[in-house]
């Protein structure tokens, strides 16, 4: 029996009335009566991040064995990295004149971006070498190359606005010459990109870099010698692709497939039913619901929640020989009164049909599986699907 694992980014909200509870989606509402609903607690403490939310939900985390999101973003572009390279995932964001965070994300405008990233790619500081790339959105990624690295640093992303850019600082001694070679990157590129006179055409300028996330290259267990399966991805955001990548899954790239609320969802469910020819399990993914909570619009989330289950749920529901199982990374705070960071370190909710899994009669949204039984923690999803996999 096949498993097909549809990850819908930041999906769940917190609430009684959250997008996923008002939206009309009667696909997925049938499969999730067919199955069961439930809880999984992915551990989420200080810190919540999609990847390692997507290794849990891949069977896959290891604290020893995780590389650090820089190198798993890498990965998602497909660059080459020496086994000494730190890498970082980084935003384009804008400053104002006297050097105050005004946004984050640039506008989330995606403008100029490529050759804002050409600006800065191959600067040499202090013996090292700087590879730049633009990645999914307002992203970046960064590959720096020379003697002595360590990814042994603190971002100087503050995670709001109307607050000064902090430096890059090193979290111990090793990490001391990549903190100031960064700091002297961030320096030069700001002043790159204040100038740029594509800037002067954007409506919200791309004029400094926010270092987010470092890593360096690791292993770990693939995902098919871990569970004896063939496996795929199909994604648009270069994360996804970049864990996939480090699991050793296949990435299938879909036209289209942007990453956004605008991408291609008829492309990609077309495309997921072609790779469940061929492969034990695929991972699709979906990225919009996120982006629609970190930009509060909650009512844009329920209706893009109503588009994917009648553009690409539409297509499962008679699926033969196949396991389903929906779920979201993480929750988000979509609405506008909410306080703090949009990602939510609460338990997931999730249903999964199919296989030796017995129908329970509930639809799927977080009050119902808040309600459930069935809870799972850290890698267990995996667990539980390969267990009620015939």
């Amino acid at each position: 029996m096949k498993i097909l694992l549809v990850v819908l980014d930041g999906a769940g909200d917190r609430g009684k009335e959250t997008p996923l509870t008002l939206a009309s989606k009667p696909n997925m509402d049938s499969l999730a009566r067919s199955g069961r609903t439930g809880l999984l607690d992915i551990g989420y403490k200080k810190d919540v991040d999609s990847d390692i939310g997507y290794l849990n939900l891949l069977g896959s985390y290891s604290k020893q064995d995780y590389p650090g999101r820089g190198y798993l973003e890498a990965l998602g572009l497909d660059l080459k990295v020496g086994l000494k390279d730190v890498c970082i995932r980084g935003n384009f964001a804008t400053i104002d004149q006297s050097g105050t965070l005004i946004d984050r994300r640039a506008g989330r405008q995606e403008e100029g971006l490529e050759e804002l990233a050409e600006k800065l790619d191959g600067m040499e500081i202090d013996g090292a070498r700087f590879l730049v790339r633009k990645s999914s959105g307002h992203r970046l990624v960064i590959v720096i190359s020379g003697p002595n690295l360590s990814d042994k640093i603190v971002p100087n992303d503050p995670k709001r606005t109307g607050v000064p850019v902090p430096q890059v600082i090193s979290k111990s001694p090793e990490g001391k010459r990549t903190a100031s070679i960064l700091n002297k990157f961030i320096y030069r590129a700001t002043k790159t990109l204040s100038s740029d006179p594509i800037n002067r055409k954007r409506k919200i300028p791309a004029n400094t870099v926010l270092v987010r996330n470092a890593g360096q290259p690791k292993k770990t267990i693939l995902f098919q010698n871990r569970f004896g399966m063939s496996a795929c991805c199909i994604a648009g955001i270069a994360i996804t692709k970049g864990v996939a990548r480090f699991l050793g899954m296949d990435v299938i790239e879909v036209k289209g497939a942007t990453g956004l609320p605008n991408t291609n969802l008829e492309g990609k469910a077309e495309a997921t039913e072609k790779a469940l020819k061929k492969y034990d399990l695929v991972f699709l993914h979906i990225n919009g619901t996120d982006i629609l909570s970190h930009d509060r619009r909650p009512e844009e989330k329920r209706s893009f929640l109503e588009k994917i289950d009648r553009i690409v749920f539409s297509r499962f529901t008679n699926l033969k020989g196949t396991l389903i199982a929906v779920i979201c990374d993480h929750r988000s705070a979509s609405a506008r009164d909410f306080p703090g960071y949009e990602h939510l370190p609460d338990p997931v909710p999730f249903f999964a049909s199919g296989g030796r899994i017995r129908p329970e009669g509930k639809p799927w949204n977080e009050n119902e599986c808040e309600k459930s039984r069935l809870r799972l923690e850290g890698n267990g999803l995996m667990e539980f699907l390969a267990e009620n996999r015939k």
